[in-house]
């Protein structure tokens, strides 16, 4: 199967040709540079950090300008300023979610400090009313605790670092906690139907929506499965600092789904060093018997381990955080009841008619995983870095490929998933009020789902299956690159990250075959544009091609950029081919 997607410009003839590499090298950075500086954005709500604003006034509600207005994370040291402008506003981009000490200082006037906690995406108002007098050297802080958020529309909870603690959850599947926002329920697919692709995890379905219609996001960084639509595994519960779950009214920024938003953020180290170790135990002395397992055949082991560290390499400036959790698990199936009252008929029919093997409903499903997760984080000052290698990987046997209780044990599949992400983001303020956040993600995923047996499949229509069921792939592997970088400038119409390259492929086989390679590199080609355009006496772009196929891996970009100096010229072509 070969797929091609061409797109080719108008740009007509192209002249000489000048391709040594220090001209690219110099090409490419002022390219980069300048898109960088383009794509900058007045602060509007980011997809991982949090902006704070507000009004500075005296006692009598008259506005100060000039006011300097300081917000200082005082676990990691970060600290962000801005001054009023004449109408006593100011803003602060570029906050990463956390406890902040937020104070307002102006000649003439007393300081005053406040205590908040900035939410993940939050979009915090705090406003400061300053006394007349001498600054003093000691200030009473004012405990505000959680900001409002007066300029936020959509709906939306976040389920915070406390709820995720200590509220119960079976399983450890802190993504379970969004089922406490309204109108978010456990589902399936609309029509009812079956997942091709059995990922094991929570399924939410927002408002009744199909669950292939939601977007879920980890420090930023796309968290979709591109085979099976669904999210893939995320981090364990120790790593997670909060999440933002966005149910419905979301403004653009946000994008890419028609149903709800998951928005993750895990943990990162502090100027103080902690850890935890912890070990969660379930077995079936202590609990209670399924009505649908086998009679005389309920089996349940289960330990969830794991340990979590976190803490300065140089303080004020360089954390660490690393999590580590297992999980072993065995337990017995559950069958339906026409399957546990009929299974003697069953096999009748399979051995006398069919010929087949007996169904043995005595058989074990295993349920083991390991999964890490390490973080870096730096902070630079006017910017500030992290970098995070998150792994997960599970050894699953006898799964249900359809419905749990539908399928018999021939009918089973093993499940061996391995997928590993490297994920990144520089997030810079370049002044009080132009932050520029740039993330990328490199992500590769073996999903391996095995018969158990070779048994050709019979079924009886929403009863029960047995034997392989060839509507299951058997594996697929999936690779993918983002590079997504800021915002433009707020035009009041629109406001959103702008995908430079994201790049997703994958193979399904060896009974399927998936690909898909989504280059938007068009949104560059278009930046460079609007650049050619604004400096017009620098850059014109003079056109470029794009070819994307599989046949079997190949794909082919020409970009052609004309850059001009003086009287003298020099177009650039570069050409990349990978087999």
């Amino acid at each position: 199967m070969t797929r091609q997607c061409i797109m080719e410009s108008d740009a007509g003839t192209f002249g000489l040709v000048q391709s040594s590499w220090c001209h690219r090298c110099r090409l490419g950075a002022v390219i980069y540079l300048l898109l960088l500086l383009t794509v900058s954005n007045w602060l509007g709500a980011q997809a991982i950090n949090s902006t704070l604003q507000g009004r500075v006034s005296d006692t009598t509600g008259a506005v100060i300008p000039g006011t300097v207005v300081t917000a200082l994370n005082v676990s990691t040291g970060l600290k962000r300023s801005a001054t009023a402008n004449a109408e006593g506003e100011y803003q602060i981009g570029a906050l990463p979610a956390g406890d902040y000490t937020v104070e307002a200082e102006k000649q003439g006037f007393q300081k005053s400090a406040k205590k908040i906690h900035l939410n993940l995406g939050a979009s915090g108002n705090v406003d400061f009313a300053l006394a007349i007098g001498k600054v003093e050297s000691e200030v009473e802080v004012q405990d505000v605790g959680d900001v409002a958020e007066p300029t936020r529309s959509m709906v939306s909870e976040v389920i915070n670092q406390e709820k995720i603690e200590n509220l119960p959850v079976n399983g450890r599947e802190f993504i379970d906690f969004a089922l406490l926002a309204p109108g978010i329920t456990i589902g399936n697919t609309t029509s009812g139907s079956t997942d091709v692709i059995v990922e094991p995890v929570t399924k939410l379905s927002f408002a009744g929506q199909n669950i292939h219609y939601n977007f879920i996001a980890v420090d930023g960084a796309d968290d979709i499965s591109t085979a099976s639509g669904i999210q893939r595994g995320t981090p364990p519960q120790e790593s997670v600092q909060e999440f933002r779950v966005i149910n419905t009214d979301y403004t653009t920024e946000f994008g890419r789904a028609t149903a709800g938003i998951v928005n993750i953020i895990t943990k990162s180290g502090t100027n103080a060093l902690h850890g935890s170790v912890y070990d969660y135990l379930r077995n079936s002395a202590m609990d209670a018997t399924s009505i649908l397992s086998v009679p005389g055949f309920n089996v349940l082991r289960q330990n969830q381990f794991g340990g979590a560290i976190g803490g300065p390499v140089i303080k004020d400036k360089t954390f660490f955080f690393a999590n580590y959790e297992g999980q072993r698990r065995t337990e017995s199936p559950t069958y339906n009841s026409t399957v546990l009252t009929n299974i003697g008929a069953i096999n009748n029919v399979k051995t006398t008619v069919f010929f087949l093997p007996a169904e043995n409903l005595f058989v074990l499903r295993n349920g083991n995983t390991d999964n890490g997760l390490a973080k870096l984080d730096q902070n630079f000052g006017r910017s500030n870095l992290f970098v995070r290698y998150f792994i997960n990987d599970d050894r699953l046997t006898n799964q249900s490929p359809l419905n749990n209780g539908f399928d018999l044990p021939s009918a089973f599949k093993n499940n061996n998933i391995t997928d590993q992400s490297v994920a990144g983001a520089l997030t810079t303020a370049f002044s009080s009020n132009l932050v520029n956040d740039l993330r990328m993600q490199y992500a590769h995923r073996t999903f391996n789902f095995p018969v158990v047996s070779t048994q050709p499949h019979l079924e009886v229509a929403n009863t029960f299956a047995v034997g392989v069921n060839r509507g299951n792939p058997n594996n697929y592997r999936e690779s993918r690159f983002e590079l997504v970088d800021g915002r433009p400038v707020r035009d009041h119409v629109a406001k959103r990250d702008i995908p430079i390259l994201r790049a997703i492929g994958g193979r399904v086989g060896p009974d399927f075959v998936f690909g898909e390679e989504a280059f938007l590199l068009q949104r560059f080609i278009g930046w460079l544009q609007v650049l050619a355009k604004v400096f017009p006496e620098r850059l014109s772009l003079a056109g470029f091609k794009l070819v994307v196929g599989d046949a079997p891996h190949r794909s082919e970009i020409v970009v052609r950029i004309l850059r001009k100096h003086g009287q003298r010229g020099y177009e650039r072509q570069d050409k990349q081919r990978g087999a």
